[in-house]
């Protein structure tokens, strides 16, 4: 039944409207009666009826006035304003606040049910209104974890983003921070629909659900997108996470975290933990497994392997930079022949999609060449497979294979290692590479510098000059280390510590 309420100050008015007006044919309710504004308003508060029939001019308060102040605290009630000829104004401004419905004094019975028909129409379609926003929203809450589950997916492919989804996506993140972490569950066996659901409400009440933005699963894994507040106190949590998955299944989870990022790096922060799940996989790791617990520095935030870096490469030479770099940070981070193998394996699956690759030379520069050449081969940059492309590359890898020589000279490499004539090795190496030697050698030992130096902070500089090329003592390293950055290893180091420093502040 639709509740009405009567406001008008004129008594013989108001008591014949409530006589004449067939309310239960209408399927309405005439629940009280008020003389002026402000009892009509108290009453309002009393019943909240869904139709509210005023006078506009009244003592104390009038209709305008009563309408105004019953809008604040109720915006979907709808009026019916009582008028008479003159009061254009005041009928004006009834328009003004939204009022639809009028009927023009002195009214019959006739005109006012007519508009209580239309009104009753309104209601209706009010009311169809909030039950199809009430059904909308109950569809899109049940849709929420579906459609974030494709676009997390989707994301950490590193595929395009539909321009509905990325409207979505704006809209999941806008009020939540923009720096995160992806968890990763990783269990021996597939998952099952089940699985999944267990896993994840057993992270979500540990978490909470307000800490959980976004989650995917592939075959054996579950990935989650958490807030980087959360990563330092994550190994106590997934302890807890094993305990009570325990209890639903018997079955070995591992489970690793990224790196910090925004929602634009979650590809690449994806590939770091699969290599992560991977790297701690062969070393037998059975518990939460983190970027420092497998070479990472934690506080740079540097990978050992730097997939940006490396795609990012312009030539054949920059491949190899890149590859040798890698392999000095694995080198310094102990990492052992065997684990050195699989991270680089694991690195040509991820990169380059090559699966199941075994090394045609198990030793380390076999290991290398073979990995350079796949890169570059991908990215479009390898030498030509000429006389004067396999001698560039044939020198490329005597400087590197040599690096770590003081006194890797011109003349050493082309008469010790190449077995070339000086002269022609200078005008070859000059006319292929567009750069001295000299220049060349001196640029990639000091990148080389910069490069360890981000990755370990706190490396000796006697063991960072013997990891390039120079004197353990240091001082001529540093003496060329200044000349062409501007500052002294030292400075350089320190700068390197305010940056991270002044990121963690913004973030």
């Amino acid at each position: 039944m639709i509740k009405v309420l009567l406001v008008d100050d004129e008594d013989i008015e108001r008591e014949a409207m409530a006589e004449i007006i067939p309310w239960d044919k209408l399927g309405m309710e005439l629940v009280d009666m008020a003389w002026n504004g402000i009892e009509g308003l108290e009453k309002i508060r009393i019943h909240q009826p869904d139709i509210v029939i005023t006078d506009i001019k009244m003592p104390v308060m009038d209709g305008i006035q009563l309408i105004g102040k019953t809008k604040e605290l109720y915006p979907d009630m709808l009026f019916v304003v009582l008028s008479g000829y003159g009061e254009y104004e005041y009928t004006s401004r009834a328009m003004e606040l939204g009022i639809r419905h009028y009927i023009l004094k002195p009214c019959d019975e006739e005109k006012i049910v007519e508009v209580l028909r239309g009104v009753k129409e309104e209601l209706a379609e009010l009311e169809y209104r909030r039950e199809a926003e009430q059904e909308y929203r109950r569809t899109y809450a049940r849709m929420i974890p579906r459609v974030k589950e494709q676009i997390l997916g989707i994301l950490i492919q590193e595929k395009e983003v539909s321009k509905t989804d990325e409207i979505l996506l704006q809209k999941f993140m806008e009020n939540v921070t923009n720096s995160f972490v992806l968890l990763g569950i990783q269990s021996s066996r597939e998952l099952d629909q089940l699985d999944k659901f267990v896993l994840t409400n057993i992270l979500t009440e540990l978490l909470g659900a307000e800490n959980i933005y976004m989650n995917t699963s592939t075959k054996k894994e579950m990935i989650y997108l958490i807030p980087e507040k959360l990563a330092d106190n994550l190994r106590p949590l997934l302890i807890k996470v094993q305990k009570e998955y325990g209890k639903y299944k018997q079955d070995r989870l591992r489970s690793a975290a990224s790196r910090a990022g925004g929602i634009e790096e979650v590809s690449r922060l994806y590939v770091q933990l699969q290599e992560l799940l991977f790297l701690g996989d062969l070393e037998g790791t059975k518990e939460f497994v983190s970027f420092d617990h497998l070479g990472e520095n934690k506080d740079s935030g540097i990978m050992v392997l730097d997939y940006d870096k490396i795609r990012a490469a312009k030539d054949y030479a920059g491949v190899m930079f890149e590859i040798y770099s890698s392999y000095v940070k694995m080198e310094m981070s102990g990492f052992s022949g065997k684990k050195t193998a699989d991270s680089f394996r694991f690195f040509l699956e991820v990169f380059c999609g090559r699966k199941d690759w075994e090394w045609k030379n198990e030793e380390i520069w076999g290991i290398l060449e073979a990995v350079i050449e796949e890169c570059a081969a991908f990215l479009g940059l390898s030498l030509p497979d000429t006389k004067d492309g396999n001698r560039l590359k044939h020198i490329l890898y005597g400087i590197y294979r040599n690096i770590k020589n003081p006194d890797l000279s011109l003349q050493y490499l082309a008469k010790e290692v190449l077995f070339m004539n000086e002269d022609y090795f200078g005008r070859f190496f000059y006319r292929s590479v567009n750069e001295k030697y000299s220049s060349f050698l001196l640029r990639v030992r000091v990148e080389l510098a910069k490069r360890l130096m981000a990755f370990n902070p706190d490396i000796r500089i006697s063991e960072l000059a013997e990891q390039i090329g120079y004197p353990a003592d240091g001082q001529y390293f540093a003496k060329v280390f200044k000349k062409n950055t501007g500052m002294v290893p030292s400075e350089y180091r320190k700068m390197l510590t305010l940056d991270a420093g002044r990121k963690i502040t913004n973030e």
